[in-house]
């Protein structure tokens, strides 16, 4: 079977600079041939056209602030080089935006963007004044785990954000807008699993999971635990002028996990053995969301560390003592090739 082959290159249209050019026409029936219009859960397909960049809502005008509520980050975009260079890629779907008032006469409708966030905040950085938008209408009844005009533009935008093609959101993306959910539907961990499988993402069933404990977790903290990081750690000893504090998160001391101190315990014999001083701790916790578990956490942590250093002089003790090497490297792997005599055996080091 013959199959028909397209250069990169003519996937790709230079932006007319007017909406009355007919090259529009080309590139909006070549979008509908490698990207044709998309279902959106709560709304009704209206049409593909031109629109002045200006016309799509992107900004609250109250305050001025994004009216992008399914991003809690700012992905790094690659949107600007790509335009700038090669043009309109009509394999990429188009901004979606939907129409806030269709009661209107057409003439006066406004519209918010609700996908393409990405692209359309190069669009005045490159002096572009039209580009092709789907355009949409609220539907008569909402999606599924949708019930107010919020939830349909959150989920058609996060939707939009999580295809494959798209550029990904982050997890605190999909916590941050998981727990608008929780707080605004009263949704517990049923509801949130009923609602990412009506989204749209690309997100392994363990990530779905994680993110919903995630959730779940900061909600039950809010109020209780203000978890702090350790960049906050580092800038507040230096404003309290405290001197050096190393900070350590003791989330998971709990139950037994030291790795967070062991990483650090070589670099801290380092600096003893050069400075002979005290290398001071400062313990936070980004994990626990009540005051029993913080301080357990916190407890547990003092444990793991005076039993980690006791072990250190039990250590060096025995070793003095005994006069054996307790670490030495006696073997490796054969993986020279033409050198060695029988490639992945293992062979006495040094030989």
């Amino acid at each position: 079977m013959a199959v028909d082959l397209i250069k990169n290159k003519d996937l790709f249209y230079q932006i007319p600079t007017t909406k009355e050019d007919e090259l529009w026409d080309e590139i909006i029936e070549r979008m509908d041939q490698y990207a044709p219009p998309e279902e959106v859960a709560g709304m009704t397909f209206h049409s593909r056209e031109v629109l002045p960049v200006s016309k799509p809502v992107r900004r609250n005008g109250e305050d001025n602030s994004n009216l992008n509520l399914t991003r809690a980050t700012n992905p790094d975009r690659d949107n600007l080089n790509t335009i700038e260079t090669r043009g309109l890629n009509i394999t990429c779907y188009p901004p979606k935006t939907l129409i806030t008032n269709p009661e209107e006469l057409e003439s006066e409708w406004s519209e918010d963007l609700f996908g393409g966030y990405g692209r359309s905040g190069k669009f005045d950085e490159l002096g572009l004044s039209f580009w092709v938008y789907d355009r949409y209408l609220p539907s008569e009844e909402y999606g599924a785990m949708q019930s107010c005009p919020e939830d349909r533009a959150e989920d058609g935008g996060i939707s939009d954000n999580g295809k494959v093609q798209g550029k990904q959101p982050t997890k605190e993306d999909y916590v941050s807008l998981s727990m608008v959910k929780m707080k605004r539907h009263g949704w517990k961990e049923l509801e949130l699993l009923e609602w990412y499988n009506n989204i749209d993402h690309a997100l392994s069933n363990k990530q779905v999971s994680a993110y919903i404990t995630d959730a779940i977790r900061r909600k039950n903290a809010a109020g209780r635990i203000e978890w702090k990081d350790q960049k906050h750690v580092k800038q507040q000893a230096k404003t309290q002028k405290l001197g050096k504090l190393i900070p350590i998160n003791t989330d998971g001391a709990e139950d037994g996990n030291r790795q967070r101190f062991e990483r650090m315990l070589i670099p801290a014999m380092k600096s003893y053995v050069e400075d002979h001083e005290t290398q001071n701790l400062c313990l936070h916790n980004t994990k626990v969301s009540n005051h029993q578990d913080y301080d357990l956490a916190n407890e547990k942590m003092v444990e793991l560390i005076e039993k980690d250093l006791e072990l250190v002089v039990k250590f060096v003790d025995a070793w003095r003592f005994f006069k054996v090497d307790p670490i030495k490297v006696t073997h490796r792997v054969a993986e020279k090739i033409g050198s060695d005599k029988e490639i992945g055996k293992i062979v006495s080091y040094p030989e």
